[in-house]
């Protein structure tokens, strides 16, 4: 990475830390950091760019406080494509308008901008950015579920695998709770059943 992208790209990184810290409760707060500590520790182990990474964390659930009905506006404003699931439970927008807003605001670049837009939906061309940001907010330190230490595990072995079990969970929990699947995560699962 040449130097120049480097600046550019912490320079997003020290806007991004107040803004975390001005939109976002400290329930959230402890969370995002805990997605951004477990993305800059995966990819170092995986051979990619810690700070992309560490952006991609703090701007996954940059606007996951603000209120529901505010993002139905929020994303026509920004032209974002509503899906009938995304109308019906609009919090699922959460991760496309931060991207939205952080490219426009900051011109991140697209590795950063798809990790954040699909982070809550996967996506099936995810790159290592991606999945990282993927499984990062799913077995960050505040996360306590059943089989959260299995997908911890995996992570530290197997990016791929990690990215494909933690899909896998969370379509059985939506499943069993009789949630909403979007369209992107059965694409992803479906793209990746034979990888």
């Amino acid at each position: 990475m040449k130097y120049y992208e480097v600046i550019f790209l912490e320079e997003i990184l020290f806007y991004l830390k107040k803004i975390v810290k001005r939109l976002n409760t400290e329930h959230r707060i402890k969370h995002i950091m805990g997605v951004a500590y477990t993305a800059k520790i995966l990819a170092e182990k995986y051979n990619e760019n810690e700070i992309k990474a560490e952006i991609a964390a703090l701007g996954h659930d940059l606007f996951r406080d603000v209120k529901p009905y505010k993002f139905l506006k929020i994303a026509k404003v920004y032209g974002i494509d509503i899906s009938y699931v995304e109308e019906k439970n609009p919090i699922l927008l959460h991760g496309k308008i931060a991207a939205e807003y952080l490219k426009r605001e900051y011109e991140i670049p697209n590795d950063i901008y798809e990790a954040i837009y699909y982070h809550t939906s996967g996506y099936k061309y995810f790159n290592n950015i991606g999945k990282i940001l993927f499984i990062s907010d799913s077995i960050e330190p505040t996360r306590n579920y059943d089989n959260v230490e299995y997908f911890r595990n995996i992570a530290n072995i197997d990016l791929d695998l990690a990215y494909k079990e933690i899909l896998k969970n969370k379509i059985i929990f939506a499943l069993n709770k009789e949630h909403y699947l979007l369209k992107e995560t059965i694409d992803a699962w479906n793209y990746n059943i034979n990888k």
